[in-house]
């Protein structure tokens, strides 16, 4: 915990020394990384202690119409290059140390990105240990009927290679739009953002180890993610204090509340 102390201490007082579009506080981003970390462990104690289980402990249940695809679906190859996938994604926001302005700011973006991982991995695990889902392959006539069904078996919703991979892709895409709002890099940079993930999901059901709807699960809550905290960091655009408002004819004094 005082190291974790130090580390904010240190990176909210260089957020005061740049003209970032984000802004660091030892006590709020003591709460967002303390609840990160907390969820993370919250997520790990309840994915230890899923049980193994026998194929005839399992309830079996037909997945949805638009999921039933994804039982006859196996691919080695397919995992590993999801795998793959999940690794550029995650080296993806090393891409801003191109940029001058985001690469003066490491330290601060570098805790904004523990930060999003920390909840993604948190809310993830918490989600695949509660909802326990079988994966596809669980309910081929191929799988022994005798083989121990493992926790990770019961991991299929929702994806966590999809989310973790949107969760940074969508992360280095808000930032760079952040500190480059007119740059004509932006639509190349989303459709990265969004293509990657997509393509880790694809890679996931094509292996069988998720269903469609895991995947479109794991986009979604990884692209929130990685997109709405940062904003939970924007700096205001307002100036705080007594002004003088100039309108047609007329001026008037208006006064702004700090948030």
């Amino acid at each position: 915990m005082l190291l974790l102390t130090t580390l904010l201490t240190v990176v909210t007082a260089l957020s005061g020394q740049t003209n970032a579009p984000y802004h660091f506080s030892l006590k709020r981003d003591l709460l967002y990384t303390g609840g990160g970390v907390g969820l993370s462990l919250v997520g790990y104690a309840l994915h230890q202690n899923v049980p193994n289980i026998s194929r005839s402990d399992l309830a079996l249940r037909t997945p949805p119409r638009f999921d039933r695809f994804a039982i006859d679906l196996f691919s080695e190859k397919a995992a590993q290059a999801s795998d793959g996938a999940l690794f550029v994604s995650l080296g993806l926001p090393a891409l801003l140390v191109f940029s001058q302005d985001t690469r003066s700011d490491w330290a601060q973006l570098g805790l904004l990105y523990g930060e999003v991982l920390l909840f993604n991995q948190g809310f993830t695990d918490i989600i695949k240990s509660t909802v326990k889902r079988p994966r596809p392959y669980v309910l081929s006539p191929d799988f022994p009927v005798d083989q121990p069904i493992e926790s990770n078996d019961r991991a299929a919703f929702l994806s966590g290679h999809t989310s973790v991979s949107a969760a940074s892709c969508f992360f280095m895409a808000r930032v760079f739009a952040d500190y480059h709002p007119q740059s004509r890099l932006r639509p190349y940079v989303w459709g990265l953002a969004a293509g990657l993930p997509a393509l880790t999901g694809y890679l996931r059901v094509k292996a069988g180890r998720h269903y469609l709807s895991d995947v479109v699960a794991g986009y979604a809550l990884g692209a929130a993610l990685g997109y709405f905290v940062p904003a939970l960091h924007r700096r205001s655009l307002r100036v705080k204090g007594l002004q003088v408002a100039v309108g047609q004819g007329s001026a008037y004094l208006c006064y702004r509340f700090p948030n």
